[in-house]
């Protein structure tokens, strides 16, 4: 008897709960006034269930509300996260162009500057093949010719190799093919910047000649292809050697090559000669 009722515990359970209901009606059903005994039996005994079942709904309802009110907030939250990301796209590109401005009123300050014509270009790549050089977005249509000089405010880039239309090759001051005449700012004394592994050397100095550690090197203007008085770079080795007629120079440009984004370009026959 109790395995029968254990096994059928929730059919006769729930049995028993609509045999209750069922008198719940049928003592009902004469009218709301009806008080006899059968009628208070049941009364009492659907009572509590009738409560489990109000309450129920009711947390029911509260956890719905919660959930709703969660699903709310939550996409307000996203809305809001959404909204920062736009606004962090917004300032770092707000950003971006206050650094471009900068670079570019500091390159028109330089050109004001300048004896020589030039025109503002935006570098546009690297060569890949890990020379020297670089490309950039004027050629011959804005007056850039094969062997024009670059520069920036710092100091000298290099020489255009290559020109079309639009476009234009630079070799950087810091390739071995370069060659640019330079005197020591301080001491006057002459000689050729060229390139080497890790930056540049002055070559063709004498040996007795007056250079020293810290040294500014700027372009002599005698090559009639670089203004006269552009920064190339720093001494950072002096070696006079034993044998021979010339110096050692060890030149650290000042120019971030790596970094370079706008450069001035010079326009016009690079030999200072009238091209008409």
């Amino acid at each position: 008897m109790l395995d029968f009722l254990r096994r059928y515990q929730v059919p006769i359970s729930s049995g028993a709960l609509l045999l209750l209901a069922t008198m719940l009606v049928s003592a009902n059903a004469g009218g709301g006034r009806r008080t006899d005994p059968l009628s208070r039996i049941v009364l009492e005994a659907i009572y509590p269930f009738q409560l489990a079942v109000t309450g129920t709904t009711a947390e029911v309802a509260r956890i719905w509300s919660g959930y709703m009110n969660l699903v709310g907030a939550r996409e307000e939250a996203d809305g809001l996260k959404e909204r920062v990301r736009t606004l962090e796209g917004e300032l770092t590109r707000f950003a971006e162009v206050q650094e471009s401005n900068r670079r570019l009123r500091r390159l028109l300050k330089f050109r004001r500057n300048l004896d020589t014509p030039v025109v503002a270009a935006r570098v546009i790549s690297w060569d890949a093949g890990g020379d020297h050089t670089i490309t950039v977005d004027k050629g011959e249509a804005d007056g850039v010719v094969k062997g024009a000089a670059v520069i920036v405010p710092e100091g000298v880039v290099g020489r255009v190799f290559q020109a079309s239309a639009h476009a234009a090759r630079v070799l950087l001051v810091s390739d071995r093919n370069s060659g640019v005449d330079a005197i020591v700012q301080r001491s006057r004394v002459r000689g050729i910047v060229q390139g080497r592994d890790n930056g540049c050397e002055l070559n063709y100095v004498k040996r007795g000649s007056d250079v020293e550690i810290g040294d500014n090197v700027v372009t002599s203007g005698l090559d009639n292809v670089f203004p006269k008085g552009v920064l190339i770079g720093d001494v950072v080795e002096v070696a006079r050697r034993e044998r021979g007629l010339f110096q050692s120079i060890a030149i650290e440009p000042r120019v971030a090559f790596e970094r370079l984004e706008e450069v001035l370009v010079t326009t016009g026959d690079p030999s200072g000669e009238s091209t008409g």
